[in-house]
């Protein structure tokens, strides 16, 4: 049963950004409909065209979550490890919306408004890489972590969880695919002590 006219405009755009992300250009008015529950004359006369409401699905302005605003401000305190850990999640979580929306923008070629909207993820993506950056330089001068590039560091790891999440939304899933918390402990174990065996006591004679 359609829900009354009365829907917000939000829930339309949150339905349409559902159908967008599953469906990307190929994704229909009808869909964004039957997925918010109204008709799609109530879509028409919110957004008048698909192309309108489109554009309006992706203003969104995704907003940095605090384990990765908050980060910097976390330096010196409790365990680098976990302070990362907590960061490259939530970081994941953020960048499996990011990601697809920011190729939706930039390949439609009907929306005039995603040089804008690459702007503005451009934006947040160098937001939460300076704040990585940033925290890492924090812990070197403070003797937590080694002398470390931490532009080097922040590329890295970035880099390691981008690609898992591009991987968790387009590839097929992979047997036994860690969880995403399992791989972010996974990727800071390894740049926080290497791939090179651990060193061994020599047996005692």
């Amino acid at each position: 049963m359609a829900r009354p006219v009365s829907i917000r405009d939000e829930d339309i755009l949150d339905a349409a950004r559902e159908v967008f992300l599953a469906h990307g250009i190929r994704a229909t008015s009808a869909m964004v409909a039957e997925r918010a529950r109204v008709s799609e004359g109530i879509i028409f006369r919110r957004f008048k065209t698909k192309e309108g409401l489109f554009r309006a699905a992706l203003d969104v302005d995704l907003k940095t979550p605090p384990e990765v605003a908050e980060l910097v401000e976390r330096a010196g305190t409790g365990s680098v490890v976990e302070n990362l850990h907590d960061t490259g999640v939530a970081l994941a979580s953020l960048l499996r919306v990011n990601i697809p929306l920011s190729m939706l923008a930039l390949t439609n070629p009907d929306t005039q408004d995603s040089q804008q909207g690459h702007t503005r993820n451009r934006q947040t993506r160098e937001s939460y890489f300076k704040l990585i950056e940033d925290y890492v330089r924090e812990e070197v001068a403070l003797g937590r972590l080694r002398a470390v590039a931490p532009d080097v560091f922040a590329f890295a790891y970035v880099g390691g969880i981008k690609d898992y999440v591009v991987g968790k939304i387009f590839r097929a899933p992979a047997p036994q695919q860690p969880s995403t918390p399992a791989f972010v402990r996974a990727l800071l174990d390894l740049l926080l002590h290497g791939a090179h065996p651990q060193a061994t006591t020599p047996p005692r004679r």
